[in-house]
């Protein structure tokens, strides 16, 4: 892919126009990307201290005991949204919800364990395991393009 900009100094707000043979997966991510508002911080709570925690670097969102957590690489954090609001603030991420009490960052798994049962386990990176729920293998698969 070729990547090319343009300075213009009359230029008020910044316009991409992508120029391709034919749609494809990568080229519909890549705009839904770009046209998506991103999230840059999610505060996150540990020891009293509030933390700034950039999304790729957490590993994963999850529930338990009625209160959402994000693991990351600074390790495990309160966190004051719910995981339905973390899934609309992450859409078109590489933050995918696997479970009603999970929400993982692909960017972070290292491999998956599909079982001839129908169920997926997801290995982060880091050696942390999250396994899928089985109405969500169908979402993952689309989302590898499998």
């Amino acid at each position: 892919m070729q990547v090319e900009i343009k300075l213009d100094v009359n230029c008020e707000i910044p316009k991409v126009v992508i120029y391709t043979r034919e749609i494809t997966n990568e080229i519909t991510e890549l705009a839904n990307r770009l046209s998506s508002p991103t999230t840059r911080i999610i505060t996150g709570v540990r020891d009293e201290k509030i933390y700034l925690l950039k999304p790729e670097e957490i590993y994963r969102f999850y529930s338990e005991n009625q209160k959402i957590y994000a693991d990351g690489e600074k390790g495990t954090f309160l966190i004051k949204h719910r995981l339905y609001e973390l899934e609309e603030m992450l859409e078109n991420s590489s933050f995918i919800r696997v479970s009603n009490s999970a929400i993982v960052n692909f960017d972070r798994i290292s491999n998956l364990d599909m079982s001839l049962s129908g169920t997926m386990s997801l290995k982060f990176k880091n050696g942390a395991n999250e396994f899928v729920s089985r109405r969500f293998v169908g979402k993952i698969k689309k989302y590898l393009g499998l």
